[in-house]
This record gives structure tokens, C-alpha cells and sequence, in this order.
């Protein structure tokens, strides 16, 4: 073979090796591309609002609406054969209502929470688009509150803009044949934290003096056997001595709490046996059900059914089942921000002083003074690093504000 002969044959052989190598090549890059393509962990997908999933508990309740809360554990699962949710409204609350939710949905198991956006331009409606393949952010439903509503159903002079949402949102979410069916709702602002009292975290040695672990299991032994609904007192919270706002969780800033339960209550309601909101506090039920309290089983709310009152309120102070932590007042700054700048979304600014720098008692009743607070109480901190353990990072952090 001559030489030209024997260098044509290499040149061949070396052009067929590549060739084969690059579509061999070619076929494992396509087929990665496509792997990764699909791989949603890699490449997160914003703005994307997939229909909301409904899920049906295994222990034959209706469908829980909002994603559901998937437990590991199969017993825990199929305890309870009922779903619950939390309606709120909300304005100007970004600083804090991530904690609140996560602390709501992992820690205290609501299976859904349905934000009001009470913000004349949806604030919320990136972060809803945003999170829906959230695990758990995704059991949030937002909804942008429109108060031209309340013209259309005959309440413009109706002030209180949560009695339209609850009554709409227990009408949407639990008693419409299109909706998911929660059987119980919470109606609650994004400054209230469901607490058990007594509460002690598994991984330490101390007595837990509180049976439940979350509210289904106080709901099943104090609402779901009699219908109706059941109040929760409140436990004021106060500022710790902050003075202005610090990037650190709400329920870690403020651990000085009142040395008293407070009289003033909310209300968690059978979403079938709700007929409407008296106010933001107390609600009215169809007749043959009753309201109770948390004193004992089956105890009848007293306040409810006194023809003069207005329901708000449980002069027992039940204490040992389950409270609600209002952080109404958080930093000196952010109070006055709350009470003087933004206002309620109801009463606007009437409780502030006429320059707007401070907040008055004149027009309001005792509890709209901020105050420091009388008694350590990190409940709803240790619950929450628990439950939700990648808040602990916040521990590394020293408060000097």
C-alpha cells in the first residue's frame, strides 16, 4: 500500500470516530437538557399560578382545601376528619406575615389560610404568584379585597371591613358546593398567634402541661362534639422596651407579655353552623348551636347571649387550653406607624393625637396604650423553632433595637 494510500485510510478512520463520538455526544447532552428542563427543584418557576389542589382527609372529612397539611406520620393523619383554615385580612403586614402562616400551617396544622389584601394595589399579589409550588406558602390563598363590594351588598356604611371578608370567605371556602369545604374557620389578624399554654417542646425534659399539640386536637375535644362556635382569650403582648423595627421574628422580639389573661376574645366557627360576624371579635350561629369557651368541655360562652353586649368578650379567662398572643403594639416606631400613619383598616387614625406622634387612650379603650410587658414568656418562640426548626438561625442574632 503506498503511502498516499495508507494516510487517506487514517484520515477516514479518525473522520468516522469523530462523527460517531459527536452524535453519541449529542444524544447525552439533549438528553440531560431534558432532564434538567423538567427538574423543577433547578430551575424554580416564578409567576406560574397553578389551580388550587384540594385534598381529602384519609379520615373521611370533606376535602381540605389549600394544599392540605401532609403528615409522615399515618396516625396523626388519620386522627381528625375534619379541615380547618384561618380568614385575615391584611394591610401592611410583609414584616411578619411569613412567620405567622408558617407558624399557623406547620406548627399549629391549619390546613389553609385565605388572606384579604386589604392594599389599594394588591401588594400580595407577586408574593401569591411566587409562591404557589411553595410547600408550604402554597396553602395560602390571597385575594385582593375590594371595597366596592360592600357598596354592591348594601354595607358602604358598614365600616368594619371584616365583617364582609369573614362572612365571604366562610361562604366561598366552607359552604360552597365549588369550594373546598373546610369545616372550621379561625378569624384572626396577622398579630395573633394561637398558643397552647403550658407548652413544652418534646426535646426537653420538662412537663408539658398542655395534652394538645396543635389546634385539631383542642377542637375536637371542645367544638367539633357540640357545633357552633368557641372563643379564645387574648394575651397582650408588649414592646419589650424596642424602639424601632428589627429584621428578626416577631415571636423572638417580644417575649413580655401582660401578667393577666386578657378579657377580649376571637372566634373559631363551624363553617355550617356561622351565619355572620356581630364584629371582628364574635360571630352569630344558626339557632339550636350555642358558642362556648374553653373553661371545660361543652361551657357556654356566657357574653354571647346577652341581648346588651356584643359578645366580645370572657370575663372566666379560661387560661390553660388555648390563648391567642396579640404583638398589637411590637416597636414604639411601629406602633405609631400602625396606629398614626397606616391606621386600622377599619377606624383609620382615631387613636392617635393630633400630630399623629403618638398614640392616646382618650378615644380607645386601656388596651390601645402600648405597654413594655410583666412577664417572660417565650411560648410561642420555642413552639415555633420546633415546629418550624430553620428559624433557630435567628437565635445566633442579638436584638439591640
Amino acid at each position: 500500500m503506498t503511502p498516499i494510500r495508507l494516510s487517506t485510510l487514517v484520515v477516514l478512520t479518525l473522520f468516522a470516530f469523530f462523527v460517531s463520538n459527536f452524535f453519541l455526544l449529542a444524544g447525552n447532552c439533549n438528553s440531560f437538557l431534558s432532564s434538567s428542563s423538567n427538574n423543577d427543584a433547578s430551575y424554580p418557576r416564578l409567576l406560574q399560578v397553578p389551580p388550587p389542589t384540594t385534598t381529602t382527609s384519609q379520615g373521611g372529612g370533606r376535602g381540605g382545601g389549600g394544599g392540605g397539611y401532609d403528615s409522615d406520620d399515618d396516625e396523626e393523619e388519620t386522627k381528625y376528619n375534619f379541615t380547618t383554615a384561618i380568614c385575615v385580612v391584611v394591610k401592611d403586614a410583609e414584616p411578619y406575615f411569613e412567620e405567622w402562616a408558617e407558624y399557623h400551617l406547620e406548627g399549629m396544622k391549619f390546613d389553609a389560610i385565605y388572606i384579604y389584601d386589604d392594599s389599594p394595589t394588591f401588594e400580595l399579589r407577586n408574593w401569591f404568584q411566587n409562591t404557589r409550588s411553595d410547600e408550604t406558602f402554597s396553602k395560602v390563598q390571597v385575594l385582593h379585597y375590594n371595597r366596592t363590594l360592600d357598596e354592591e351588598n348594601g354595607e358602604a356604611e358598614d365600616k368594619i371591613v371584616q365583617n364582609f371578608v369573614y362572612r365571604d370567605c366562610v361562604s366561598l371556602f366552607g359552604t360552597s358546593e365549588t369550594g373546598p369545604k373546610h369545616d372550621y374557620f379561625a378569624f384572626l389578624d396577622v398579630d395573633e398567634f394561637l398558643v397552647l399554654p403550658g407548652y413544652h417542646s418534646k426535646n426537653k425534659n420538662n412537663k408539658n402541661n398542655n395534652k394538645y399539640s396543635d389546634i385539631r386536637g383542642v377542637l375536637q375535644d371542645y367544638l367539633v362534639p357540640y357545633g357552633g362556635a368557641l372563643v379564645v382569650n387574648w394575651v397582650l403582648m408588649g414592646s419589650s422596651n424596642r424602639a424601632v423595627y428589627s429584621p428578626l421574628p416577631v415571636t423572638k422580639r417580644f417575649q413580655y407579655r401582660s401578667n393577666h389573661t386578657h378579657n377580649v376574645i376571637k372566634t373559631i366557627a363551624k363553617a355550617t353552623d356561622y351565619v355572620e360576624n356581630r364584629n371582628p371579635h364574635s360571630v352569630s350561629v344558626v339557632a339550636g348551636t350555642d358558642i362556648h369557651t374553653t373553661l371545660y368541655p361543652g361551657k357556654l360562652h356566657k357574653e354571647a347571649s346577652d341581648p346588651g353586649g356584643t359578645g366580645a368578650s370572657d370575663h372566666d379567662y379560661p387560661s390553660d387550653v388555648l390563648l391567642l398572643y396579640h404583638y398589637r403594639y411590637t416597636s414604639k416606631k411601629e406602633y405609631i406607624f400602625k396606629r398614626c400613619m397606616r391606621g386600622n383598616v377599619d377606624r383609620g387614625s382615631i387613636w392617635c393625637n393630633r400630630k399623629g406622634n403618638s398614640v392616646t387612650t382618650s378615644r380607645g379603650p386601656d388596651h390601645i396604650q402600648s405597654f413594655v410587658g410583666d412577664v417572660f414568656d417565650d411560648t410561642a418562640w420555642r413552639f415555633l423553632t420546633e415546629r418550624v426548626p430553620k428559624y433557630k438561625f435567628y437565635d445566633e442574632f442579638k436584638d439591640f433595637h
